[in-house]
């Protein structure tokens, strides 16, 4: 499985029939959801990020759609994806196995972002993970993150909106119906703080309405001779 078209395959029209049928062994609840996913969640802004021919690190991968989408438009070397969901995980390996190029993936299970593979990568992605994880333990994730980013490499942040409003409220309640959870939204500015204190560069700052769901997209550089540039692969 492939998509068609590498320079307009980032676009919810494109993108919807390519998740449906990706994850043609989950239950169809979780294959429309797959499919409604690129209209929320914006891919075409994250991906002109991603450098061609990359490693690439998913922190919270879930079912391993980023991945599988870079693969898919042939712009990544090699990928691995961690999550602390075994079942995400499991569809996940099983849209790599349908995908041309889906051995350059990898998916690891975690129980705590200490179990992420401690190696230097290219891009480390983080999408819609930090408001899942408790507010103690938010920096620390962050931190960990940075570790794996390569000298050079990018880290590349996005999670909801914390602005107070409808948006906001709006994936309140889809993190109740769909998570379980009452989740309590991250500051982008704390982000900012976090990453700058272990050596980021911000090199770009978005916010991306989509629907009724808002998004904060930020983007952090390693300088090439900062904090890590030794770390062995």
């Amino acid at each position: 499985m492939r998509l068609p078209s590498p320079d307009t395959a980032c676009t919810p029209a494109d993108l919807r029939g390519f998740f449906y049928d990706l994850y043609e062994d989950a239950p169809k609840p979780l294959r429309l959801l797959s499919a409604a996913r690129p209209y929320v969640c914006p891919y075409d802004r994250i991906v002109p990020f991603v450098p061609q021919g990359a490693r690439v690190l998913d922190v919270g991968c879930g079912t391993g759609a980023l991945l599988a989408l870079l693969v898919a438009i042939e712009r990544i070397a090699e990928g691995v994806g961690c999550d602390v969901s075994a079942p995400a995980l499991s569809f996940a390996r099983g849209a790599a196995g349908r995908l041309a190029g889906g051995e350059r993936l990898r998916f690891d299970h975690i129980e705590t972002i200490d179990g992420v593979v401690d190696a230097p990568f290219d891009v480390v992605v983080m999408v819609d993970v930090l408001h899942h994880v408790p507010e103690a333990e938010r920096q620390k994730v962050v931190a960990a993150a940075a570790r794996r980013t390569a000298p050079g490499g990018v880290f590349i942040y996005k999670d909801m909106t914390d602005e107070p409003g409808g948006r906001r409220l709006a994936h309140t309640i889809d993190d109740l119906i769909f998570s379980h959870e009452l989740v309590r939204q991250v500051s982008p500015e704390a982000v900012e703080r976090w990453a700058a204190g272990e050596g980021l560069e911000l090199v770009a700052s978005e916010y991306l309405p989509r629907l009724v769901y808002g998004h904060v997209l930020r983007v952090f550089r390693k300088p090439a001779d900062g904090p890590n540039a030794g770390a062995d692969a």
